[in-house]
């Protein structure tokens, strides 16, 4: 991936991408494809496709989340009684509200990430944009995150874990799922790193930064939510 300092937003923007074009685009040709969503704006497709994957990923995995909250109460002092008490409605509740909290929370997630891209762009770097622009670019990179998902929960449910395959952590073992590096390892995954390029695209397109502004700026972001995420992993691990 060669790093230009040549604006990307400053080339002609070519004829209008379709639906599909734009999909395959933002895997095989990013630079090009954000251009074209800059210009153009749209996000209820990949909006809808990132939900209903994260949402029939969550029913998928719905047996490994409860496993995991079994194990934490366990970790709670609580009786093995008691747990079993818990068991049939706990069971019962993620049976209904596990598939249907992505429904609620992905657009929420995608709305506060263009937000915090465009306060970033707009107030601290004085680019312009608008909020439209910066949505479509999240929504659309968000399917690289889609595909994670595809690859990823038939792995962990295979496993029996709610660790990612494709993050530096499976190279671990296991039993160090404890240690700061272990969490800091999590956070470090192969296709939300290709997630965050992507959007780097998308941020040099909407704003007509250099590729090398644009990736530095959201690259930083990125590593101040891994730092963040890392911390709290560990306070309460």
């Amino acid at each position: 991936m060669e790093l230009s300092n040549s604006p990307v937003g400053a080339a002609v923007v070519a004829q209008a991408k379709g639906p599909f074009e734009r999909l395959i685009g933002v895997f095989v040709s990013p630079a090009s494809t954000m251009q074209d969503i800059a210009a153009r704006p749209s996000w209820v497709l990949p909006l809808i496709i990132v939900t209903i994957v994260g949402s029939v990923s969550a029913f998928f995995l719905k047996g490994v989340i409860l496993q995991t909250q079994l194990e934490a109460m366990e970790k709670r002092n609580m009786t093995a009684e008691q747990i079993e008490q818990a068991r049939p409605m706990m069971e019962k509740m993620m049976t209904y509200t596990v598939p249907l909290v992505p429904l609620v929370t992905t657009p929420l997630f995608y709305l506060v990430i263009a937000g915090l891209l465009m306060f970033t762009g707009n107030v601290i770097l004085g680019g312009e944009a608008k909020f439209s622009q910066l949505f479509a670019v999240t929504c659309w990179s968000g399917t690289i995150t889609a595909l994670s998902s595809i690859i990823n929960v038939p792995i962990m449910v295979n496993k029996g874990v709610m660790e990612s395959a494709t993050s530096l952590s499976s190279l671990l073992p296991s039993e160090e799922n404890k240690t700061l590096l272990y969490n800091l390892f999590s956070q470090i995954d192969l296709f939300w790193i290709w997630w965050v390029a992507v959007i780097g695209f998308g941020v040099a397109a909407v704003y007509k930064f250099s590729t090398r502004k644009a990736m530095t700026t959201v690259f930083a972001m990125w590593v101040i939510y891994v730092v963040i995420a890392v911390a709290i992993k560990s306070i309460f691990s």
